[in-house]
C-alpha cells in the first residue's frame, strides 16, 4: 500500500491557489498600469491648455495676425507625448469677465477680455485585458481661462 506524504499534497494544493490567484493579480496590475497612463494622458492634456491660455493672454502674434495659430502651436508642444490624431484644440474668447454665453470660437479675444484654450483627447486603453472592461475610447477634457494682458488700451 501507497503512502501519500503531506509534502505532495501541499504542492498541489500551492499550484491550484497560484493558478486561482495569479489571474487576479495580473488584472489587478495591468489596471494600475492602464490607470496611471490614463492620469498621467489628463494631466498633460490639462497642462497642455494651461500653457496655450497663459500664451493667449500674452498677446503675442497680435499685430502680426498669427496670435490664433501661435496658441494652437504653444499648445500642441505640450501635448507631444500624446497621438497627435486623438486631440482637438478649441480657443474661444468672451468680451466680458462674466463668460456668458458660449463665446466667440477660433478668437483669443482683444486685451482685457477672456480667452479659454481647452482640449479634447480621446483616449485608448492600451492593455488588452483592461481594455475589454473599459470602453473603447474614453474623451478627456481640459480647458483654462485667462484674462487678456493689456497689451494695447482696453476697450
Amino acid at each position: 500500500m501507497r503512502k501519500h506524504t503531506n509534502n505532495s499534497r501541499n504542492r498541489g494544493i500551492a499550484a491550484v491557489e497560484m493558478a486561482l490567484v495569479l489571474p487576479i493579480l495580473f488584472m489587478l496590475i495591468m489596471g494600475v498600469v492602464e490607470g496611471g497612463n490614463a492620469a498621467y494622458s489628463w494631466l498633460t492634456v490639462q497642462k497642455a491648455a494651461q500653457i496655450g491660455a497663459r500664451f493667449a493672454s500674452t498677446g503675442r502674434g497680435d499685430e502680426e495676425g498669427t496670435r490664433l495659430s501661435q496658441i494652437i502651436t504653444a499648445t500642441e508642444a505640450a501635448l507631444t507625448t500624446l497621438e497627435s490624431e486623438s486631440y482637438e484644440i478649441n480657443v474661444r474668447s468672451w468680451p466680458d469677465l462674466g463668460a456668458s454665453g458660449d463665446g466667440i470660437d477660433n478668437d483669443p479675444g482683444a486685451p482685457c477680455q477672456l480667452a479659454e484654450v481647452s482640449v479634447l483627447y480621446t483616449y485608448k486603453p492600451f492593455t488588452p485585458i483592461v481594455g475589454a472592461i473599459l470602453p473603447d475610447s474614453i474623451p478627456l477634457y481640459g480647458y483654462d481661462r485667462k484674462v487678456n494682458e493689456p497689451w494695447k488700451p482696453c476697450d
